[in-house]
C-alpha cells in the first residue's frame, strides 16, 4: 500500500512539473511575440513619418512655386528670378555680390523691366530681362549674341532654370567681368548691320571706342535708332546708296 501511495506522489509531480513548464513557454511565446507586434508598429510609424515628411517637403516646394503670380510679381520676386537665370548659367550670384545691381522698370507697355548693371563700374548695360504678358521671363537677344531677336523665353515657371544652358569657362569668365569692349562694338556693328543697313565695311573700319561712344543702348529700339543717329553724324557714308 506503501508503495502505491509513493508512486502516486511521484506521478503527480510529474504531472504538476510537466503543467508548469508548459505554462512558462506559452508566457514566454506570448511575450515574445507581444514585443515583435511592437516593434513591427514601431518600425511602420517611423516609416509612415518620414514619408509624410517627403510628401510634405516636395508639396511645399511645389506650393512656393505655384503660387506666384508671375504676371503681378514684388520687386524681390522679380530679382530672385532674374538671380536665378544668371546663377544657373555663370555661377554669379546677383543677390551677394556686391558688384552687380539689378535696377526694376515699369515701362509703357506696361511690362516689368529688369536690367544687371555693374555696381561699381561706368560700362554698358550686362543684361535686361522683362516678364512678357504671358508671364514669361525674357531675355534681350542682344545679351545672347542673337541680336535679330528682340526677346527671348528662358523661364516659363517661376525660378525654373531647366531652359537656361551653363556657360562654358571661358564664357563665364568674359560674363563675370562684364564684354569686352571689342565683343560690345561687334554686337552694336551687328545690329546696326542687321537693324539699320548700315556698310558693313565701313562699320567695321569704324574703331571700337567710336562705336562704344555712340551707343545708346541696345534694349529697345529708339535706343536702337539713337545709336544709329549718332554714327551717321560722323559718318554719314555708313548709309548705303
Amino acid at each position: 500500500m506503501r508503495r502505491i501511495t509513493l508512486l502516486s506522489s511521484v506521478l503527480i509531480s510529474i504531472f504538476l512539473l510537466t503543467s508548469c513548464r508548459n505554462v512558462d513557454e506559452k508566457d514566454s511565446s506570448s511575450s515574445d511575440s507581444l514585443v515583435s507586434t511592437q516593434e513591427v508598429s514601431s518600425i511602420s510609424q517611423h516609416s509612415s513619418s518620414k514619408e509624410t515628411a517627403a510628401v510634405s517637403t516636395t508639396s511645399t516646394s511645389e506650393t512656393r512655386e505655384s503660387v506666384v503670380d508671375t504676371s503681378n510679381l514684388s520687386a524681390d520676386q522679380m530679382k530672385q528670378w532674374v538671380a536665378a537665370i544668371w546663377r544657373k548659367r555663370t555661377n554669379v550670384d546677383l543677390l551677394q555680390d556686391s558688384k552687380y545691381e539689378i535696377i526694376l522698370e515699369t515701362k509703357e507697355d506696361q511690362l516689368l523691366y529688369a536690367r544687371v548693371e555693374a555696381a561699381d563700374v561706368q560700362i554698358d548695360t550686362l543684361d535686361v530681362f522683362r516678364v512678357n504678358s504671358d508671364g514669361f521671363l525674357e531675355e534681350a537677344g542682344y545679351y545672347l549674341s542673337q541680336p535679330d531677336q528682340d526677346w527671348i523665353v528662358v523661364s516659363k515657371k517661376y525660378l525654373d532654370t531647366s531652359m537656361v544652358e551653363r556657360k562654358a569657362p571661358a564664357e563665364e569668365t568674359s560674363q563675370q567681368g562684364g564684354p569686352s569692349d571689342h565683343e560690345r562694338a561687334e554686337m552694336v556693328r551687328t545690329t546696326m548691320q542687321q537693324n539699320q543697313g548700315f556698310d558693313e565695311n565701313v562699320l567695321a573700319a569704324i574703331p571700337d571706342e567710336e562705336i562704344l561712344a555712340a551707343n545708346a543702348g541696345n534694349a529697345t529700339n529708339s535706343q536702337i535708332a539713337q545709336t544709329a543717329d549718332n554714327l551717321l553724324k560722323k559718318y554719314p557714308e555708313l548709309q548705303q546708296p
